[in-house]
């Protein structure tokens, strides 16, 4: 049989029913015969038995009854799937919640650094009470004049003022480097954000099909389990009618045994990947999930990249993190710019008006409203300004260059990223491929032993084993498609395909 020759059209529902006991056939002739042409399966699980067959032809057990009634009821749309694990994941995740303020705060500090250029106007108004000043005389001329003829003291003094500052230095120096540091934390803010959706919603997707895993594992423990109970029964009745051994009967024990303990392990691994889903997702402890993912589906073709340079590049262009460590860095290297115009002197222009009440620009002083402004060009520099701003400036660019380090070191694990994931999907894509041929080898093995246990030239136990190899290859196969599936989420993750168009 060629490895393409199964095909698993048939949703999971029905996948996942090789949670039924030992698989049925036709009543065989004493010889093995030679096996027929068969057409392509449609699912894993075992072909019905006649009515009323025992022992390796017992029909399917209430395990796979119940089970495929269950995934039937499945296929009305509203299971989950991988997608919807995602979707619902970035809904009420703290991760991206934390992001999306990181957001906000640089929105508002970019909105700060704008208005540090804005004019600046200051409104004051003040009210003084002077003390009395002593009168003195003295002569001018022929006569004696009060100082309070001559310089009235107005005691209470009002004083209402503007003052409007515009720093023009600030334009040329500071301006453009300040703003292009607040657009570029701003943007690595949103970048850091998206960067953190992909995340969340890659490892969804991964947890959904691990939780599918633990299902089927599951199933499959809990046919291998029943049929083991069936064969342990079986071997008990042919040891009292002395056709086989204490021996096989302690074996066909011992297998049960082995089969609970396998049941135990995936119904643990089912309550862990369920819990998984449900902290994901932020549902409560009672929420259970129903499966709505054709896991047997032929996937799409999947273009992958020619070689693992070429995957590597395809990362380096799309992947988010790159951008924003990109980001980070220039608003950081801005930052030191800003941080360097404290070298140089400031010119500011600044205008005042007054309206005071005596006004000192009117001699002699009068207890009357009276306005007056004034406008100047103020320059001003404090050399020892030069040490500070020159430590500013190389702190940022201290933390640049640690920014661009670790821009090295992600180009470094994108590299190892892609080659890991590009050969997880070649293995995983030649496992499936393998797993089909070893189940159509189980099969046909399980068959040859249930065709010589009918003509007595074969024992219990080794219809065991058969069913046993069985069972392990349909897992085989579950596992394979649910490898494949991780297998590419991880890779469109690590070329940065699952990055939307209008995202970038």
């Amino acid at each position: 049989m060629s490895r393409r020759s199964h095909r698993f059209a048939a949703p999971f529902a029905l996948a996942l029913s090789l949670a039924g006991s030992v698989a049925q056939a036709q009543t065989a002739p004493p010889a093995v015969p030679a096996p027929a042409a068969r057409p392509v399966p449609t699912n894993l699980a075992p072909p019905p038995a006649p009515a009323g067959a025992t022992g390796p032809d017992a029909p399917v057990s209430k395990v796979t009854e119940s089970l495929e009634a269950k995934l039937a009821s499945m296929q009305t749309g509203n299971g989950l799937t991988a997608d919807e694990a995602a979707r619902r994941a970035l809904i009420n995740n703290v991760d991206v919640t934390g992001k999306q303020k990181s957001i906000a705060a640089s929105d508002a500090s970019r909105d700060q650094t704008k208005a540090r250029f804005y004019p600046k106007l200051d409104l004051s108004a003040r009210y003084t009470r002077l003390s009395d000043l002593k009168t003195t005389y003295f002569p001018i001329g022929n006569q004696t004049f009060a100082s309070t003829d001559l310089f009235p003291v107005i005691l209470n003094n009002y004083n209402l003022q503007a003052t409007l500052t515009i720093p023009l230095s600030d334009y040329v120096l500071r301006l453009s480097s300040s703003i292009a540091s607040a657009d570029h934390s701003k943007n690595a803010a949103k970048l850091d954000e998206q960067a953190t959706r992909l995340s969340v919603a890659r490892d969804a997707r991964v947890y959904y099909y691990q939780w599918i895993r633990a299902q089927g594992g599951a199933y499959v423990a809990a046919q291998a389990l029943e049929a083991a109970r069936g064969h342990a029964q079986d071997a008990k009745n042919a040891f009292e009618a002395g056709l086989v051994s204490r021996a096989d009967v302690l074996r066909t024990v011992s297998q049960q045994k082995s089969a609970e303990l396998t049941v135990a392990h995936w119904t643990n691994n089912v309550n862990i990947a369920t819990e998984q889903l449900r902290v994901l997702m932020q549902d409560s402890s009672q929420t259970n999930y129903e499966i709505g993912e054709n896991i047997l589906a032929e996937l799409p073709p999947y273009a992958v990249p020619a070689a693992p340079d070429a995957g590597y590049a395809e990362a380096l262009e799309k992947r988010v993190e790159m951008r924003q460590l990109g980001e980070s860095e220039a608003a950081l290297r801005a930052e030191a710019d800003t941080a360097r115009a404290g070298n140089y002197p400031r010119l500011d222009a600044q205008a005042n008006a007054i309206y005071a009440n005596p006004n000192n620009r009117y001699v002699p002083a009068t207890s009357t409203w009276r306005g007056t402004w004034d406008a100047s060009i103020i320059l001003s520099w404090t050399p020892t300004n030069i040490f500070t701003a020159g430590a500013q400036a190389r702190t940022a660019e201290a933390h640049a260059d640690e920014v661009a380090a670790k821009k090295g070191a992600l180009r470094n694990g994108l590299r190892l990223e892609v080659n890991q994931s590009m050969n997880a999907l070649a293995e995983a894509t030649f496992g499936l491929e393998a797993s089909r041929e070893g189940l159509a080898a189980a099969e046909e093995n399980y068959r040859v032993r249930r065709e010589l246990y009918r003509a007595g030239k074969a024992t219990i136990v080794e219809v065991t084993d058969a069913e046993t190899e069985l069972t392990r290859a349909r897992l085989d196969v579950v596992n394979s498609h649910v490898d494949l599936r991780i297998a590419r989420v991880a890779l469109t993750h690590a070329l940065g395909r699952d990055v939307t168009p209008n995202a970038k």
